[in-house]
């Protein structure tokens, strides 16, 4: 038990610490609760309010709720296209931020849906640039939002997750570009496969694919090193003309 409580400890510890250091590292950074839901907020620097700026909301995978340093906070992005992003966290891995296979939002995307209407209400943030992405269990989130909210995102990609090919006449409305790894030994990479041969069955133009020949689940990893992912997803708008 007490070898038990250390490694408690210093988890939490190390969670913190994470945490302290973004919070020093990105001036924009902070860390609150909605709802009882812990998410944390990145702001642009020095972003003006007569402005409107884009939000990207992260869904991260299956008990990752540490508040990770995000390659959208960095300099190199936010000097070209400066933008809020948003990191809410799931503590209810079973629910997870729901599925294409169930009909219903889980309690985790509800609360970040209205979350994200709330802060739009807040901040200077461009309804017609809201981005969406996620990883694993958030790839399956961002499949499932997609289908259940058509419209409320101008683009979305998602990474090693997966959806139900029924539900791809609902995926056709929002650019999306799918990632996943040829050998994920945790998520069959027919999830993602199989849903855009269906969406491209059905005239899909907006949906771009990904396949990584080797990769298993961590194909993350390579997504982090595609250089045209950035301009592609700023790029998007619900309305093009504005």
């Amino acid at each position: 038990m007490k070898h038990v409580t250390h490694l408690t400890l210093l988890f939490i510890f190390s969670v913190q610490s994470l945490q302290a250091q973004l919070w020093k590292k990105y001036a924009g950074y902070e860390q609150k609760y909605y709802k009882s839901m812990r998410y944390g907020l990145y702001k642009p620097a020095n972003y003006d309010v007569k402005k409107y700026y884009p939000l990207i909301v992260y869904l991260h995978g299956s008990r990752d709720t540490v508040s990770r340093d995000m390659v959208y906070y960095q300099e190199s992005i936010q000097k070209e296209n400066p933008s809020f992003v948003l990191t809410p966290k799931c503590d209810e891995p079973d629910q997870g931020w729901g599925n294409t296979w169930r009909d219903s939002h889980t309690t985790a995307m509800i609360k970040t849906l209205a979350l994200v209407d709330s802060l739009t209400k807040i901040y200077p943030i461009d309804k017609n640039r809201l981005y969406l992405y996620g990883i694993s269990m958030g790839g399956f989130g961002v499949f499932s939002t997609l289908a259940k909210e058509p419209g409320k995102f101008a683009a979305a990609y998602a990474i090693c997750g997966g959806s139900d090919i029924k539900a791809a006449p609902k995926l056709l409305e929002t650019p999306l570009w799918i990632f996943h790894g040829e050998m994920d030994d945790i998520v069959p990479v027919y999830l993602s496969r199989d849903v855009y041969k269906e969406l491209i069955r059905l005239g899909g133009k907006k949906v771009k694919y990904t396949e990584y020949p080797g990769v298993k689940h961590n194909s993350w990893e390579n997504v982090s090193r595609e250089k045209l992912l950035a301009g592609w997803l700023f790029a998007k708008r619900k309305d093009p003309t504005k």
